[in-house]
């Protein structure tokens, strides 16, 4: 494929209909740049033979693509209800932890949450399944959980429970979470995705786990799922690598129509911070069962790039839908068209450009610098040999016309910058090359074609040593 279609990266979740690698196959064939491994779902022995497979057809295929592994956070959800229970609006409804005897007679829904009573309060709102079922807390005695019915409907078993507001009494990271990471570290994941996150505390207690030496070093994402998340998130910017707008649970703990305004800060400050923003859930999700998504979708799809998304994100529709590789063909096609506006206008990158000129460091001077001369008609690439993916990802937020080639020694940082928007990652031996070999290397990945006339190209005092890059230079290539 033409891998300058769109400079939008697509993430696709995993699923059942996607497990085989002649999907997975056709998959990246029609773009995605990123792979999510839901550890919700299924077992460490079928996520590491998915890892297996993916890699080995990104090496075939001359692709890279990010491993993402989304580790499951809490258990907030019921446990197992005997059978489907009507609740009508008012009705006396207690939670009680699953395996608890129930005292007396009423309707009582056993949950599988650890600490629940110790992180409620009177007057605290219990959302069931996707927040279709709402319940009151009225009192707590001991582990038990009274609350009113809101509204009616029908309860079964394993839905899911959110809690706006709610602490986990002993913090997000769950035993099952570190078994996660282990299972990230061990199989060299690209990205590792912290749920639930409330706080810079969690991401830290999560970066704690991770290797202090070695060349691996795992892309650590806060998932922006709660309202804690939304007042900490600078502070949760400030100590992760990338965010993810996970507007399913978001869209449950605060305001629903405060979302789309919400997104737009969150990408805006992920931006600023030159950290990866993904957006996802229920992206073009009709299309798990339909051909062509609805206009609302597009719509959808086209905000979040014009907003800044470095990438979107699929779940059903890649994991269970009936044509994952279409859902993946359509949004490249609506990234195409959306990214030609978003050029014309300047739009996101004008207020992050305007903002950065007023900084002083060498790094945002450098890429502002870059940006600059990049709006000449005669540039057509920008080259940056890089260590760690910081100096592409600081071009990247401003939007530049031209693609931006990140050139690493570093498969991890190589495979990470692929979900970074307008960036196109190289691997290679050594990144200490003179600026023709650099052209060579360009020239033999066919990423410099008929017409193409000079290079932007950044470095450094330190040849391939992280957070040196002070200069730049331009090349003739024609």
């Amino acid at each position: 494929m033409n891998p300058f279609i769109s400079k939008t990266k697509i993430v696709a979740t995993l699923g059942p209909a996607s497990f085989s690698p002649a999907v997975q196959r056709r998959l990246m064939a029609a773009g995605v740049d990123g792979f999510r491994l839901n550890l919700s779902h299924g077992d460490f022995e079928e996520h590491a033979g998915v890892i297996v497979s993916l890699r080995k057809i990104s090496a075939e295929m001359g692709r890279p693509v990010a491993i993402i592994v989304d580790l499951p956070g809490p258990k907030m959800r019921l446990g197992k209800v005997p059978k489907p229970i009507t609740v009508r609006r008012g009705a006396k409804v207690r939670f009680v932890p699953e395996g608890i005897a129930r005292p007396g007679p009423g309707i009582f829904l056993p949950h599988e949450i650890s600490g629940l009573a110790q992180g409620l309060r009177s007057g605290s709102i219990i959302f069931v399944g996707d927040g279709m079922m709402q319940f009151k807390v009225k009192s707590i005695q001991g582990e038990i959980v009274e609350t009113e019915a809101l509204v009616a409907g029908v309860v079964r078993s394993n839905k899911g429970v959110n809690i706006p507001g709610y602490n986990a009494p002993a913090g997000i990271l769950t035993e099952e979470d570190k078994r996660g990471i282990a299972f990230a570290i061990k199989h060299k994941a690209d990205v590792i995705c912290i749920s639930f996150v409330g706080g810079p505390q969690d991401m830290l207690a999560a970066r704690a786990l991770l290797p202090k030496t070695g060349k691996y070093r795992p892309c650590l994402l806060a998932k922006i799922e709660r309202r804690q998340a939304v007042t900490h998130l600078d502070g949760i910017l400030a100590v992760s690598d990338a965010v993810m707008v996970a507007r399913g649970d978001l869209g449950i703990e605060l305001p629903i129509e405060e979302i789309p305004g919400l997104q737009k800060d969150i990408i805006h400050r992920a931006n600023m911070a030159a950290k990866p923003v993904i957006v996802a859930t229920q992206m073009l999700l009709s299309m798990v069962d339909n051909a062509r998504p609805t206009r609302a979708e597009v719509t959808d799809v086209a905000n979040a790039i014009l907003d800044g998304a470095d990438a979107i994100m699929f779940s059903e529709e890649t994991a269970i839908g009936h044509d994952p590789a279409a859902v993946v063909r359509i949004a490249k096609k609506i990234a195409h068209q959306t990214e030609r506006r978003l050029v014309k206008s300047g739009g996101v990158a004008l207020e992050v450009r305007a903002a950065i000129r007023s900084e002083d460091s060498i790094d945002d001077l450098i890429s502002s610098a870059t940006c600059d001369i990049l709006e000449n008609r005669t540039i057509d690439l920008a080259l940056t040999p890089t260590a760690s993916g910081t100096t592409a990802r600081r071009i990247a937020r401003m939007r530049p016309r031209p693609w931006i080639v990140a050139v690493t020694e570093n498969q991890t940082v190589r495979n990470i910058l692929a979900i970074s928007y307008g960036v196109f990652p190289i691997g290679v031996p050594s990144v200490d090359l003179s600026d023709l070999d650099l052209a060579d290397l360009l020239r033999g990945a066919g990423l410099i074609r008929s017409g193409t006339r000079r290079l932007v190209i950044t470095s450094g005092t330190q040849c391939g040593v992280a957070g040196t890059t002070n200069s730049l230079k331009i090349i003739d290539v024609s």
